[in-house]
């Protein structure tokens, strides 16, 4: 995979923290293929198995949302319309608060991965957060070559 690819398949969004909440943040700028709102707090809001991916690498938080009606995206496809993933920490590459894989809910209201990757960048304690999503990239083979391009672009003033 190369760099450039990896630049094209990019999308960003900014989530800024509402003012007196703990964990609400809404859509800023950028790509809008995540709900308005989302729940982003630095430890587990919901319990979950560690097990798999959960044993492997350290939660440091979780994103978890839900769709409203009159909101449109392809991630909302079946009542709850939930969408959410918890944060692992990326001991490599600390500039980043985490990374995670996008869960929706499907027929069976149940989460399934939809297999595309997001990290999250805060450089300013959280008040605003920066999503990078990859669509297709949540495997973790791709995820060193993912992290080392956005090491570059970020540290690179983007």
């Amino acid at each position: 995979m190369t760099e450039e690819f990896i630049r094209k398949s990019m999308k960003v969004a900014v989530y800024q923290h509402k003012e007196g909440t703990k964990a609400s943040y809404y859509w800023k700028q950028g790509f809008k293929l995540l709900p308005n709102r989302l729940s982003i707090k630095d430890e587990e809001m919901t319990n979950v198995q560690h097990k798999g991916r959960n044993a492997m690498h350290k939660i440091v938080g979780q994103l978890l949302s839900t769709f409203r009606l009159d909101e449109e995206s392809p991630l909302k496809q079946h009542k709850p319309y939930t969408c959410r993933t918890q944060i692992w920490q990326v001991p490599l590459y600390p500039l980043f608060i985490g990374y995670g894989t996008i869960g929706i809910t499907n027929e069976q209201r149940k989460v399934k991965d939809t297999g595309d990757l997001i990290v999250l960048h805060s450089s300013d304690q959280w008040e605003t957060i920066r999503i990078f999503y990859f669509a297709g990239m949540g495997n973790i083979n791709y995820h060193e070559q993912v992290m080392r391009f956005l090491s570059s672009y970020v540290e690179s003033g983007n």
